[in-house]
């Protein structure tokens, strides 16, 4: 029988306390797990870590390093990972731990719910359920399994705040889906023989900026002069930004001249950013600027955190970004 490691964060999964204790300890969530969900017992050896017990929106590059150490410290003793997470950030959290745990050779699974495991009709239980069966798999890949879905955690992103059916993978294929049968996409599983390693840290000196009709790009000039070193502006359609009334092309060109990378997305949910289609996007690209593909901005964000860790310069940062690290291109 396999042999996986349920890592609990918070989120809204086990939002009861555990009785008799006020407090979540891992002997009384496994215990929870297996009293209220029995069958896991006989999909695998389970036992129960809790590195931290947070609210999803509070979770950032500290706890993605602490994951990350943890599941690359303990790798040799488990064939595979469960997090439980909360949904809000789960999104960002897979896509660190795929460019923190390169290489990967076993799967880690991100899982959560809508409703707590302790409330009545809670996807928690099936969402478990499923995310321990493709934990005991061999994918190796950071993973989002939820609403019987089977996502890469890279490209994928939460779409409902109500829905059961949480998340979508805008990008790219499903890896596959969980019914009668789990039915894999073998073909669109990412691959690789170089070797596993582990690469933390981030260096959160990069920003998004929601470019909207008629936002003046100088109430953002005043971030040129910050630490920060890159920038995702998020345009329309295929990565269009205005270029009259207001005009964001002297802003990319200012971030150009001092060294700092402008990358360009989009508020569009499919579909991926061309800035070779329209005039706008000409310009923002004569400016300096990089478009992001198919790239979701959360993948993109975290990866150019990741990135930061390593250089500052304006071209490497393009160069080492246009690298494709877990899948997420």
């Amino acid at each position: 029988m396999k042999k996986i490691l349920i890592i609990h964060t918070g989120g809204t999964f086990g939002m009861t306390p555990v009785e008799p204790d006020s407090i979540l300890a891992p002997g009384n969530l496994q215990d929870q797990i297996i009293n209220t969900v029995p069958e896991v017992v006989r999909l695998a050896d389970i036992e129960v870590a809790i590195p931290f017990n947070l609210d999803s929106s509070n979770i950032g590059i500290k706890e993605w390093d602490i994951l990350a150490k943890l599941i690359h410290k303990q790798m040799d003793l488990y064939d595979g990972f469960v997090i439980i997470h909360g949904t809000d950030t789960m999104a960002y959290t897979a896509s660190a731990l795929s460019f923190s745990l390169l290489n990967l050779k076993k799967p880690i699974v991100l899982t959560g719910s809508q409703r707590p495991l302790s409330k009545l009709r809670s996807d928690a239980r099936s969402n478990l359920i499923d995310a321990i069966e493709l934990a005991a798999m061999n994918i190796p890949e950071v993973l989002i399994v939820f609403g019987q879905l089977i996502l890469r955690g890279n490209r994928a992103k939460k779409i409902s705040i109500t829905s059961y059916d949480a998340f979508t993978s805008p990008g790219y294929p499903y890896l596959g889906e969980i019914g009668l049968k789990i039915v894999l996409n073998r073909s669109k599983i990412f691959k690789t023989k170089d070797e596993f390693y582990l690469f933390d840290g981030f260096s959160p000196e990069a920003a998004i900026v929601n470019v909207l009709p008629s936002l003046p790009p100088e109430y953002f000039y005043s971030l040129l002069e910050s630490s920060l070193k890159t920038f995702i502006l998020l345009g329309f359609g295929a990565g269009n930004l205005p270029n009259y009334l207001p005009n964001w092309i002297p802003f990319i060109k200012s971030a150009s001249e001092n060294g700092k990378a402008v990358f360009i997305g989009s508020h569009s949910l499919h579909g991926s950013v061309d800035l070779n289609l329209y005039e706008c996007g000409h310009n923002a690209i004569k400016a300096g600027a990089v478009g992001l593909g198919d790239m979701t901005f959360e993948s993109a964000y975290v990866k150019l955190l990741k990135i930061l860790k390593l250089t500052t310069d304006r071209e490497e940062i393009y160069e080492k970004f246009n690298q494709n690290w877990a899948g997420e291109i």
